[in-house]
């Protein structure tokens, strides 16, 4: 089974990523999946959060992300915030938007996360626990 990194391990390399991103205008060297910047405000700081994630969009354009967190056994602390606060910012190539944060579930869930797994992912393997799927209202897909 694939070891998930630890929380200090994330915030190096989310760091990293989020530098090159800002300093490069929203482009990242050799990405595995297109990159967006999601800042949320803390459920219990207040305090603006921001981390990179990797995203989809549908067929309909609706920008998408997966809170998988490698396969940890808890939900990535970003999640949690949106939750209480839907109201977040999305940085995405150049430009900054607005957006709510809008958690789907059931078989809206289902054929999102289809798009972006089968099923048998590492990180899948890591965990028990099923990822939530956040629909980005307010971000164009074509960014």
């Amino acid at each position: 089974m694939p070891t998930v990194p630890s929380d200090e391990q994330f915030r190096t390399y989310n760091e990293g990523v989020i530098n090159e991103f800002r300093a490069n205008h929203g482009v990242v060297s050799d990405p595995p999946f297109p990159i967006l910047l999601l800042t949320t405000t803390g459920a219990r700081t207040g305090r603006q959060a921001t981390v990179p994630l990797g995203f989809r969009a549908d067929d309909t354009g609706r920008v998408f992300v997966v809170a998988s967190k490698a396969g940890a056994p808890r939900h990535p602390a970003w999640f949690h915030n949106l939750r209480a606060n839907p109201a977040v910012t999305v940085e995405l190539g150049g430009n900054s938007y607005r957006a709510r944060a809008v958690v789907v579930v059931g078989e809206e869930r289902d054929r999102l996360y289809r798009t972006v797994s089968d099923g048998t992912s590492p990180y899948e393997q890591n965990t028990n626990r099923v990822f939530p799927v956040i629909v980005l209202e307010g971000v164009p897909a074509s960014a």
